[in-house]
């Protein structure tokens, strides 16, 4: 069945990241540089501890103005010398082989720019931002055209692709064409929805049989006897 596409495919893996004992002034020198808003903290097994940012770099100009003040957060932030008092901890993370669509959820509810990525035992293997998010969207018309051929028609649908016309145009698909059955159609457009690159489906199927009403024949008898001849 086609899937979005997970995480790892869309991640950066060339990751700048800080130690818990790295001082304010050289954060907030690495990020200027890297021109980046922030970037994970991990140990030395390269397990992700946090994440330090530009705004836990403001919060510790200014407590006050983001923190509640007499908060314990704000007290730790408004002294910290050191990432480990200054960054935003536990990180929320996400896994290589989550969908993209975990990851678009988090950045969105957490209204973060980026997400760190981790493997099973936490350790960091890259990060993920809403611009690598951006990039499912950015497939050709032909490569989402392809897909919807050969691997939503044929493979899944086992039908002959040149059975219907597919066009798509803008992430786009529209579809035309006769099915076998009413019921596949809202299969078809279902799969399709999950192609990456995918904006909306239209289509003006029509099938040969209407088999929406139509009751499952049963495999075996049922509620009566079976026609084996007793043995005697």
């Amino acid at each position: 069945m086609p899937s979005r596409r997970k995480v790892g495919s869309v991640m950066t893996t060339e990751v700048t990241t800080v130690g818990p004992d790295t001082p304010f002034k050289a954060v907030a020198l690495l990020l200027a540089t890297w021109n980046i808003s922030g970037a994970p903290v991990v140990d030395e097994d390269e397990k992700v501890l946090g994440v330090v940012s530009q705004g836990d770099l403001l919060e510790r100009e200014a407590p006050h103005g983001l923190l509640k003040p007499g908060s314990r957060q704000a007290k730790r932030k408004a002294g910290a010398a050191f990432v480990a008092d200054l960054m935003t901890a536990p990180a929320v993370v996400v896994r290589a082989d989550d969908d993209v669509t975990v990851a678009a959820k988090l950045l969105e509810e957490h209204h973060f720019h980026r997400l760190p990525v981790v493997d099973d035992e936490g350790k960091l293997v890259g990060v993920v931002s809403r611009s690598d998010l951006l990039r499912v969207f950015l497939r050709t018309d032909r490569e989402i055209r392809d897909e919807v051929r050969e691997e939503v028609l044929l493979r899944e649908m086992a039908m002959d692709p040149a059975a219907l016309y597919v066009s798509v145009h803008n992430g786009i698909v529209t579809l035309n064409g006769t099915v076998e059955r009413q019921s596949m159609i809202p299969v078809i457009v279902a799969l399709i929805r999950r192609v990456d690159g995918v904006v909306e489906v239209r289509q003006t199927l029509q099938a040969r049989f209407d088999d929406r009403d139509v009751s499952p024949t049963p495999s075996g008898p049922a509620g009566v006897l079976s026609r084996k001849r007793p043995a005697y």
